[in-house]
């Protein structure tokens, strides 16, 4: 048997231009994605353009040459991409191409059906091993559907393509003509540092992701700099449709192990690889890896079956409601669906999953920056995800989880993640749109959340808290929180019983400017099933050197060591803010709030009168102040 495929494959050597002689006029001829683009046969093709006739050419991604684009070439060659890439953006653009918007996920069945069959198939592939399997390598994605499926398949076979594992074989049998020319591998660059705005999305996203998580992610800046803060992470997995170097690094740190995974445990799985010869050599003959096809690795529903599964992908443009764009900047056509909404929709389908997009809060123009989160999409725009679909959107400035979300919440939580430049105009979209409070406010343009004031608290009882800077987003988890209070509590905190806490009220607590205000909210749960149980402000005088403090928590969550943690965290934050005293009105029967202040170490004085105990605490400028609340 070893003997017949030898001879079979002696039989198919055929040199490049020879085997693209073989396409006739008016065929359709599919063309290997990304780093696995065959460029030999390629450059062959472009040698012999001007012989051929009203050719069509698919394709995925494409990184390196296309000749198919050329305008002297339009009356031979019509490029026809499910992805766009540089190389054909211009001529997609100028009508000289075709862009054909189909989840990857689906574009198999086209092949399949032949509903788009295709006569020609142009693929490089590995050298055949003892029983004359070649491996598709690095793009197995819509690839190996196209092999199977056309009339005529020609491979470059390249000792330089990875022996990839999974299922990605093709037997020489099923091959008509070989092409044995060896060359190095297209690369994708491994980045250098991330910028500041990269690194602060980065953060953001790397904290929504646990333990023994399932990672789907792409290649460029953000996922390389989410990767990098994963080093602190334990059993994380792979499932996805692409991946890059930023995998290999956590896999020999030994953060990527795959045990916690409920479908593949212990396996990496993609569709196709992008990234350095380092990482070309890590994928070969590696039983960690398994590399699928796209209708498999992409199907929602197969996505859907990785517990915890978190799904990160970039954006160009969202709106007020939570509309995504992601493949086109209005009328501009500039790459394609992809695995875009296939894994926002089976991360959401996954038990704990997680779809996050990703997106910076600007972008630049020959006039300066415009928001790419805007009040309506732009004319011609396409939605990828739906606002039905969206759950996640981070950017520098935030995370908004929308979900569940009204309208009115949906836009509120967005603005509070948009560069400060333009929250204002997007509040008075949103207010023309009808969508939020014709009364609502926003803190001043200028106000940026301070993340570096968040901080994750171990209560006595082990119950873990997240206390962070509170944002106008917040109104409907404060609300929540009020109307929970107990009679005794709401006098405690405000002197009265207080019967209501309406928006023109509640939504001043919500909106300080993290400099002449401060408020810490005390927060459990996931984003979704988030509770308030605690908050702590400060307010300054006219002159910032003193400021009047409060904090109250939730019935069942006092005595835990909460609010002696919100009183020391704002203690910290007022002493960096050049704050050195404090006072506070405390009821003289509040014992829990005395207690938190008589045990703080500050200097302290106070008088009463009517019930009332007037507490002045001055500030150590040196001093540390403890802030765990045990």
């Amino acid at each position: 048997m070893a003997k017949d495929w030898r001879e079979m494959y002696g039989s198919k050597l055929i040199l490049p231009t020879e085997a693209v002689r073989k396409i006739r006029a008016g065929n359709r001829v599919f063309i290997g994605s990304a780093c696995g683009e065959p460029q030999e046969l390629v450059r062959a093709l472009g040698s012999v353009g001007a012989e051929l006739a009203d050719t069509e050419v698919l394709h995925v991604l494409t990184l390196g040459v296309a000749p198919y684009a050329d305008p002297r070439y339009a009356p031979n060659f019509r490029a026809n991409a499910f992805f766009i890439g540089d190389s054909v953006r211009g001529a997609v653009n100028d009508a000289r191409a075709d862009y054909t918007p189909m989840f990857l996920s689906q574009v198999p069945a086209l092949f399949r059906s032949h509903r788009l069959g295709i006569d020609v198939a142009l693929v490089m592939v590995s050298p055949p091993d003892e029983r004359g399997y070649c491996s598709l390598g690095v793009s197995v994605d819509i690839t190996k559907a196209a092999v199977e499926t056309a009339r005529l398949v020609v491979a470059q076979v390249n000792r330089h393509m990875p022996r990839a594992l999974g299922d990605c074989f093709l037997h020489v049998d099923k091959i008509h003509h070989l092409v044995a020319l060896d060359e190095p591998l297209l690369e994708w660059p491994v980045g250098g540092e991330p910028d500041e705005v990269t690194r602060q999305i980065a953060g953001h996203i790397a904290r929504l992701v646990p333990d023994g998580a399932t990672l789907q992610m792409g290649i460029g800046r953000i996922p390389d700099a989410v990767l990098s803060l994963l080093t602190d992470k334990r059993d994380l997995g792979i499932h996805t449709e692409m991946f890059s170097d930023g995998v290999l690094k956590l896999v020999e740190a030994g953060v990527i192990s795959g045990k916690k995974k409920t479908l593949h445990p212990g396996k990496i799985v993609g569709s196709f690889a992008a990234g350095s010869r380092r990482l070309y050599e890590f994928m070969d003959n590696n039983p960690m890896l398994e590399m699928r096809p796209s209708e498999y690795t992409n199907h929602p529903f197969v996505i859907s079956r990785n517990d915890n599964m978190v799904a990160i992908n970039s954006a160009l443009e969202v709106d007020l409601t939570g509309q995504v764009v992601a493949d086109s900047l209005g009328q501009f056509l500039y790459s394609g669906l992809g695995g875009h909404a296939d894994f926002m929709r089976g991360a959401a389908l996954a038990k704990n999953g997680k779809p996050i997009i990703a997106v910076p809060s600007t972008a630049p123009t020959p006039k300066g920056l415009k928001s790419r989160i805007v009040a309506c999409i732009q004319e011609g725009a396409g939605v990828i995800t739906t606002r039905g679909d969206t759950h996640y959107v981070v950017t520098e400035y935030g995370v908004a989880y929308l979900h569940g979300k009204t309208m009115r919440e949906r836009a509120m939580s967005l603005i509070n993640i948009t560069h400060p430049d333009f929250r204002a105009e997007l509040l008075h979209a949103a207010k023309r749109r009808r969508i939020v409070y014709p009364d609502q406010i926003l803190p001043p343009p200028r106000a940026q959340y301070p993340g570096q004031y968040e901080s994750t608290l171990k209560l006595r009882d082990g119950q873990q808290v997240l206390v962070r800077p509170i944002r106008a987003d917040d109104e409907p988890l404060m609300k929540d929180m009020f109307y929970s209070f107990s009679a005794q509590t709401i006098y405690l905190r405000y002197h009265a019983q207080l019967k209501a806490m309406p928006h023109n009220k509640l939504q001043v607590f919500c909106n300080v400017d993290y400099d002449t205000e401060m408020a810490l909210i005390g927060v459990v749960g996931e984003a979704g099933k988030e509770e308030v149980i605690g908050v702590g402000r400060y307010m300054t005088d006219a002159a910032k050197m003193e400021a009047e403090v409060a904090f109250v928590v939730r019935d069942d969550w006092q005595r835990k060591g909460l609010g002696t943690h919100l009183f020391q965290q704002l203690v910290r934050i007022a002493r960096e803010n050049d704050i050195y005293r404090l006072r506070a009105s405390v009821l003289a029967e509040n014992s829990g709030m005395l207690k938190i202040f008589h045990r703080s170490g500050l200097g302290m004085e106070t008088s009463t009168a009517a019930g009332v105990v007037q507490v002045r605490m001055t500030i150590p400028e040196q001093a540390e102040t403890p802030v765990t609340g045990n």
